[in-house]
C-alpha cells in the first residue's frame, strides 16, 4: 500500500496528511497489520459443486500479514509444493507437501511462434469425467509467480491421453507420448511430447555459487553493510564517566540485566572463552542495564562468574538511543530484549547482532569471517537462507545517512 498523492500540495492539511501516514508506518513497524490480523484461509473445491473451508487441516492457517503465494513441485516428488510470502517475519514459508501415492504428470511449453515461455497458452488434459485446464501464467498475487510447469493430478489413470495446446495467437495442437509421472516439455510445432529427466532438487538452489559456498552457520544477525554505531556514554563499575570506544580493537558489546538468566549464562560463556577471545583479539565489554536501586545485583552477578573481561553500567539514555539505533535498521522494531550483544570492526561499525544466550564459538567464527571482509561477499553472506542478492550492495554513505536521520528524527 502506497500513500495517494494529496490533492493539496502545501499548508496545515498536506502536513496532517504526511504526519498520519508516517504514523501508520511506525505501528506497521511495530507489529500491526495491514489486514487486521487475518488467519490464511483455504478452501477445497469438492467436484465443482462447492467449497469447504480446510484451513485447519492444511496447516496454512497462519496468523501471517500475507502477501503472495506461489505454487510448484518444489522436491520434484510428483505434488504440489507452496510458498508463502508474508509482510511480517516469517517473511518467506515453503509449505511441503509430503503426501504419499501421488499420481501426476508435468507440462512445460516451449513457444516458436508465439512467446517462447507459452504465456496465456492454455492445456487441455481429458479426465475421467471431464477435462482439466490448465493455463500458463506470468504472475499470481502481489509480487509473485508460480512455477512455469503445469502440473496435472491424474488420479487413477493408467494411460495418459493427449495434450490438447491453445497457443497464444490462435494455434491448437495435439501432443500425444506422455505417460503417468513423468515431466514433459511440449515445443511449438513437434506434437510429441519430450521426456525431461528429473533434475536432483538442489538445482538453482545456489550451491555452485562460490560466495553461498561460504554460507555461515551463526544464528546471529549480520548486517549486509558495516553500519555506524553511535558514541555511548556509560559508567564503569567505579562510577566514572565512559565513552564507547573500539581503541583499535574488534569489540563485543553487551548489555545484560543481572534478572536476566540468559544474560548471567553469556557472561559465564563469555568468561570461560576470555583467553581464546582475548588471543584472537576480541575485546569484550559488557554494560549491566541495572539501575542504581539494583546495581547491588550487577556487582553481585559479575562476582559470581569471576568476570574478567571490562565491563560497567549503561545509562538510561544511551540505551534508549541504541534501541533507536537498532530501529533504524530493521522493519519491524525488535523488542527491547536483553542480553543483547553487539560484534564492532576496528572503526567501530556494526557487523552482527545477537539475541539471546552469547556463545562464544559463534562469536570467534564470525570475527574470522566479518571482520576485514570484501563489501560483496559480506552482502551475499546477509541473508538468513541459501541463495544471492539481485542488487549490489548499498552505499557507506546511505547506511549512514539512514541512521543519522532515525536517530535524528527520535531525539
Amino acid at each position: 500500500m502506497s500513500p495517494s498523492p494529496p490533492k493539496v500540495e502545501e499548508g496545515k492539511q498536506m502536513a496532517r496528511y504526511t504526519d498520519a501516514w508516517a504514523n501508520l508506518i511506525k505501528e506497521v513497524r511495530n507489529g500491526a497489520s495491514w489486514s487486521g490480523g487475518e488467519r490464511n484461509c483455504c478452501f477445497l473445491n469438492v467436484a465443482g459443486t462447492r467449497f469447504v473451508d480446510v484451513s485447519s487441516l492444511s496447516g496454512i492457517n497462519f496468523n501471517d500479514d500475507g502477501r503472495a503465494i506461489a505454487i510448484c513441485d518444489w522436491d520434484r516428488d510428483g505434488d504440489q509444493d507452496m510458498w508463502l510470502r508474508n509482510r511480517s517475519a516469517p517473511r518467506i514459508r515453503l509449505m511441503r507437501n509430503n503426501s504419499s501415492g501421488s499420481r501426476s504428470v508435468s507440462i512445460r511449453l516451449q513457444g516458436v511462434k508465439s512467446n517462447r515461455d507459452g504465456i496465456g497458452a492454455v492445456v487441455k488434459l481429458q479426465g475421467q469425467v471431464s477435462p482439466m485446464i490448465r493455463s500458463v501464467r506470468a504472475g499470481e498475487m502481489f509480487l509473485s509467480q508460480s512455477s512455469k510447469w503445469l502440473h496435472f493430478g491424474i488420479g487413477e489413470i493408467e494411460s495418459v491421453g493427449d495434450f490438447t495446446v491453445y497457443w497464444p495467437g490462435g494455434d491448437v495442437e495435439r501432443f500425444h507420448g506422455a505417460k503417468a509421472g513423468g515431466r514433459y516439455l511440449l515445443r511449438q510445432g513437434e506434437g510429441v511430447a519430450r521426456i525431461v529427466l528429473r533434475a536432483d532438487p538442489s538445482e538453482g538452489s545456489g550451491k555452485g555459487n562460490s560466495v553461498v559456498q561460504q554460507k555461515r552457520q551463526s544464528v546471529g544477525v549480520v548486517m549486509p553493510v558495516a553500519v555506524p554505531f553511535p558514541r555511548l556514554p556509560f559508567r564503569d563499575p567505579a562510577a566514572k564517566a565512559r565513552m564507547l570506544t573500539g581503541n583499535g580493537k574488534v569489540t563485543l558489546l553487551m548489555i545484560w540485566d543481572s534478572s536476566s538468566t540468559d544474560s548471567l549464562l553469556s557472561l559465564s560463556n563469555l568468561e570461560k572463552a576470555r583467553e581464546r577471545m582475548g588471543g584472537a583479539g576480541i575485546r569484550v565489554l559488557a554494560l549491566a542495564s541495572n539501575g542504581v536501586e539494583d546495581a547491588g545485583g550487577a556487582y553481585e552477578e559479575i562476582e559470581n562468574c569471576g568476570f574478567g573481561w571490562e565491563w560497567g553500567f549503561i545509562r538510561k539514555d544511551s540505551l534508549e538511543t541504541l534501541f533507536r539505533w537498532q530501529r533504524a535498521l530493521f522493519d519491524r522494531y525488535p523488542d527491547h530484549d536483553l542480553p543483547l550483544a553487539l560484534l564492532l570492526n576496528v572503526n567501530e561499525q556494526c557487523v552482527a547482532i545477537y539475541r539471546g544466550v552469547i556463545m562464544a564459538d559463534e562469536i570467534l567464527d564470525d570475527a574470522r569471517e566479518l571482520i576485514g571482509i570484501d563489501p560483496l561477499a559480506r552482502w551475499h553472506l546477509a541473508p538468513p537462507i541459501h541463495g544471492t542478492w539481485f542488487t549490489n550492495p548499498v552505499s557507506d554513505g546511505y547506511v549512514r545517512r539512514i541512521v543519522e536521520r532515525s536517530l535524528g528524527e527520535e531525539r
